[in-house]
């Protein structure tokens, strides 16, 4: 059997001309002659114009909506509510809310509602008050400009290996919420850490990259005393003396990991008297790698490595591997990375001292 043709909606110009044609007189079945259009729909044109003075009826509602307003505000408050809202099967929802509906159609109900399904951000979890110093550190650099963060030292451990996790976990969230506290992971590093490295930077610059001596099975810990011998005498004084021939001044920037402090603190203490000055364990927030841009320089290597054609497999190959990569980098885009420190304060301003988008 053939369907019938589907039915054809008037034109604005054909409604007015219908109009026109009965109004010098012609007839409803003369017009439809004329324009090849039903007699009927002319006159059920012309009867709604004259009861209402409009051309064209308002649009027809269509097919009724297969969710209530009430179910909507419903689910909306139910997925938002918390971590494990956001993170449940729709599946799930629709049997909770006892819900005549597919999956596919929740999932359309909530994209109406602006959430969409995305990979969860993975952030440190920040306590309230990490947020409250972050937020500070934010304030008080403010009115940093360029000079000011071209003169700063940045400097930190990392511990890599020759795996990573690369877990996806997904989330219901809406524009704007990529790192609200419900909707981001935190950051852990699974595996054993088969080597660790100390590296800093500075506007122009890179350190010598150090590979930390440390062998759990033998109890040889990088602690405070290791971390004075092996890189604060050691390469960061050199590489903090040279910053000082060239700028005349700098900033120093450690975060708050145990080994900076103890005997470390106290060669810091002596060296202030020759200028040393900056942020260190209790100043510089802690939990606060998106404040380094360090951070960004790791992950810099790191890429590189993972695009060697052959992937280290040994303790020896992966040294190796960092040294290489590490002389290779970019300090264009080094320049760039700390450039970005106005703007990076200004989101954890923005989000009261919660995590950026870096």
């Amino acid at each position: 059997m053939v369907p019938p043709p589907r039915r054809r909606e008037l034109t604005e110009g054909e409604r007015g001309e219908i109009i026109g044609m009965r109004k010098a007189g012609m007839s409803f079945a003369a017009i439809g002659r004329e324009l090849c259009v039903n007699d009927e729909t002319v006159r059920k044109v012309w009867i709604y114009y004259a009861e209402t003075g409009a051309r064209k009826p308002p649009p027809r509602p269509g097919r009724p909506t297969i969710l209530k307003e009430h179910d909507r505000r419903v689910i909306k408050r139910h997925v938002t509510k918390n971590r494990e809202g956001r993170r449940e099967p729709l599946g799930d929802i629709t049997e909770k809310f006892n819900l005549n509906v597919c999956i596919d159609t929740l999932a359309k109900e909530l994209n109406k509602l602006g959430l969409y399904h995305r990979i969860v951000q993975k952030k440190p979890y920040l306590t309230e008050q990490q947020r409250i110093n972050r937020f500070k550190l934010a304030t008080d650099c403010e009115d940093f400009e360029f000079d000011e963060w071209s003169r700063v030292l940045f400097s930190d451990e990392m511990g890599i290996q020759t795996g990573a996790n690369d877990r996806k976990v997904w989330v219901w969230r809406m524009k704007g919420e990529e790192y609200h506290p419900d909707c981001i992971e935190p950051t852990f590093i699974p595996g054993f850490k088969k080597i660790k490295i100390w590296g800093a930077i500075r506007y122009g610059k890179k350190s010598k990259l150090v590979i930390i001596n440390e062998d759990l099975e033998k109890d040889h810990k990088f602690n405070a005393e290791a971390y004075l011998k092996e890189i604060l005498d050691a390469e960061f004084f050199d590489f903090w003396m040279e910053a000082m021939e060239d700028r005349g001044h700098v900033y120093v920037m450690e975060d708050g990991a145990s080994c900076h402090q103890g005997v470390a603190e106290a060669r810091k203490e002596q060296l202030k008297e020759f200028g040393w000055e900056g942020w260190g364990p209790g100043t510089w927030p802690s939990n606060s790698p998106d404040l380094n841009p360090i951070e960004n320089v790791w992950h810099m290597l790191k890429a590189a490595i993972r695009k060697r054609p052959r992937q280290p497999q040994t303790e020896a190959d992966l040294i190796e591997a960092v040294k290489e990569e590490w002389e290779k980098l970019d300090i264009e885009k080094i320049n760039r990375l700390i450039m970005t420190m106005p703007e990076r304060l200004a989101e954890v301003r923005k989000a009261k001292g919660g995590p950026s988008g870096y």
